[in-house]
């Protein structure tokens, strides 16, 4: 009978291990890794291009860079005009950012947004980025990137090369600290007045 029993214990706790085995889920992976760079695409704005942009940056630069799921857009955000206007985004977001995760004091923040876009001073008739150091965030819009916006045929590679010389900008001057510059061929250079000049300028800090 002890056999007996010995033999059925071991049999029991023996399917027991087994079976925790079979059906253990997975180790989530702890986001415990400080973010570099995290992208704050405004509702609206096509999430592929978010995607896009973690993956390619996370890669080139080995940066800790993450998107978050759509921010809302808010009527706070736009003026008379019907522009959306950058400092109004930047105080809009204010509360969102810091429920953000892993921030250290160097973290970034890019929103993105594909309404266009100007600055509260309306000095311009537009802006393509606005760029706020002591926030450490910048705003980058796609309104004006695309070539349909001209009353040309729209070429979708042309603007996703528009929008990563201007997210790669961004990173340059607010996690960087690098300078504007005057070379043409340096992602940094400044100032950008048309697409003619974002398509001369070059890809590299």
């Amino acid at each position: 009978m002890r056999i007996l029993a010995l033999l059925l214990a071991l049999a029991i706790f023996g399917g027991c291990t087994t079976v925790l085995k079979v059906t253990e889920a997975p180790t989530p992976e702890i986001p415990n890794k400080p973010v570099d760079v995290w992208l704050l695409p405004i509702e609206g704005f096509p999430p592929e291009y978010a995607r896009e942009l973690e993956k390619t940056f996370s890669a080139e630069l080995g940066l800790k860079v993450r998107a978050t799921v759509h921010t809302g857009r808010t009527a706070k955000m736009y003026g008379p005009s019907g522009q959306m206007i950058a400092e109004r985004v930047r105080d809009d977001l204010e509360i969102p950012i810091k429920r953000l995760y892993n921030l250290t004091p160097k973290t970034i923040f890019i929103a993105l947004t594909r309404d266009d876009l100007n600055g509260e001073d309306g000095g311009t008739r537009f802006v393509f980025a606005s760029h706020f150091p002591p926030e450490r965030l910048s705003v980058i819009s796609t309104a004006r990137l695309n070539d349909a916006s001209y009353g040309k045929p729209d070429t979708p590679e042309n603007t996703r090369l528009r929008l990563y010389k201007m997210v790669k900008k961004a990173i340059g001057l607010q996690y960087y600290g690098y300078w504007r510059s005057t070379d043409l061929k340096s992602v940094m250079y400044s100032p950008i007045m048309s697409l003619d000049d974002l398509d001369a300028v070059g890809t590299s800090f």
